[in-house]
């Protein structure tokens, strides 16, 4: 049986990909191992999907230099250690998926002479990926790349999110008027305090019902500003169901983040898109970028929410843009990304 070490954590956007190509190397016969960040949310998750995982003592690298001393002392002990690790669970393959704990696994493997693949999935190489190169790993990109080698493969989203349904039904599953034009808001798993205060605002004069995903324990003051304008909104912290809610939408307001753009892509839904503008190296806003050059969305920077959002989700609600403009993304389609993925991986085996 051949194995793999995933280093898929660190923040949904790497955690959910790196799952995706895990059960599907598993259901190839591989025997994957996921790397976590210590106290990881998401072991919780591997758990029920019957997955390994080792947890790993690191964070992101500051800023600035303050925790910059104990950010190199668990640099170095988890270099160390996944020194330990390659050698002791003799991995066919590594497999980084971008976060900050690609590195110490790129260099393990590299000591232990393993191949190494790394998933980019935004348009510029992030930190980790950047330093991984280092040791001779291949790229793989979820979107084309503003530069840089590596073939573009696309980026993993869960299965449930390659069904699309027809948009009455999916808001009468909702609890949502099935008629009404639908406007989905969303920033994360943890909200996006601009968008959660900013939106009720924009919605003045505007004929629409909105679903707004305000992040954990942000649902009721989100919905306190919404009926201080006299808005009427769906609000809720959190929705499992995200297939309904693209379904429902016709227009989507989110972040810039890569996973979020893939789940945009694979539903074949526009956006107006507000990168997080504390994103490393300004990488939302490049994401962001590419997907208003091919006209699927508009840009809003944070700065500008107050005054653009409102005009510009009137006119995006007049069908301004089209779905149908995805294909010059190039990518596969999303049923078919892990696969063919997947199938890149086991070539480098091979």
């Amino acid at each position: 049986m051949r194995r793999v070490i995933i280093a898929a954590g660190g923040t949904g956007g790497h955690f959910y990909p790196g799952l995706v190509a895990a059960l599907e190397l598993k259901i190839r016969g591989w025997e994957p191992l996921i790397i976590v960040k210590k106290d990881d949310p998401a072991k919780e998750r591997l758990q029920q999907a019957g997955l390994a995982c080792l947890e790993v003592d690191l964070v992101g690298m500051p800023r600035g230099a303050r925790g910059l001393g104990a950010f190199t002392v668990k640099l170095v002990k988890s270099l160390r250690m996944m020194s330990r690790v390659t050698r002791d669970f003799k991995p066919d393959l590594a497999l980084g998926m971008g976060g900050y704990l690609t590195f110490p696994l790129a260099y393990g493997a590299w000591r232990r002479g393993v191949p190494i693949a790394l998933h980019e999935s935004n348009v510029i190489l992030g930190l980790a990926n950047k330093a991984a190169v280092l040791f001779g790993a291949n790229i793989f990109w979820g979107l084309p790349p503003i530069e840089g080698n590596g073939k573009v493969v696309g980026t993993p989203v869960r299965p449930a999110l390659h069904a699309t349904l027809e948009p009455g039904t999916a808001r009468k599953k909702l609890g949502l008027d099935p008629a009404r034009k639908t406007i989905l808001v969303f920033g994360g798993s943890q909200g996006a305090k601009a968008l959660n205060g900013g939106m009720a605002a924009a919605m003045k004069g505007i004929d629409a019902q909105v679903l707004h995903l305000a992040g954990k324990g942000k649902s009721e003051e989100t919905l306190d500003i919404y009926e201080k304008h006299g808005v009427k909104a769906t609000v809720l912290d959190y929705l499992e169901d995200m297939a309904a809610a693209y379904a429902a939408a016709d227009v989507v307001v989110c972040r810039a983040g890569a996973s979020t753009l893939a789940e945009l892509a694979a539903q074949r839904k526009t956006a107006v898109l507000v990168p997080y503008p504390h994103a490393a190296a300004n990488h939302q806003d490049a994401n962001a970028r590419v997907f208003e050059r091919i006209g699927t969305a508009r840009r809003i920077p944070e700065t500008d929410l107050s005054t653009a959002l409102g005009p510009c989700l009137a006119d995006m609600l007049k069908s301004s843009l089209t779905a149908t403009k995805f294909g010059a993304l190039g990518l596969p389609q999303a049923e078919r990304t892990t696969a063919l993925f997947v199938d890149e991986l086991e070539r480098l085996v091979k």
